[in-house]
């Protein structure tokens, strides 16, 4: 006798088909994905433009107060990052 075409058989193997399509279209759409990431990545190291400071202007030496009530002097920091807050209080 023939097998029916609903039968378990028949059903388990239609849906191990769909899990194998499943997978196979996840992989390819994280290698697509990867593919378009790496080629962004590509560009932007590609780049020759260098951002420099030649343009820039050099701050002027503030002479200031801070908080304990000493003078400060933006030269006394030459060479380092300053960040300069101006604040007051109420």
């Amino acid at each position: 006798m023939t097998e029916p075409i609903h039968s378990g058989r028949v059903l388990q193997g239609e849906r191990q088909r769909k899990a194998r399509r499943t997978t196979r279209s996840g992989r390819v759409l994280i290698a697509a994905v990867a593919i378009v990431v790496g080629g962004f990545l590509l560009v932007g190291c590609g780049s020759e433009t260098t951002t420099t400071n030649a343009g820039a202007d050099v701050a002027p030496d503030l002479r200031l107060t801070s908080i304990d009530g000493e003078r400060v002097a933006l030269s006394d920091y030459l060479g380092q990052p300053v960040a300069v807050m101006f604040m007051h209080s109420y």
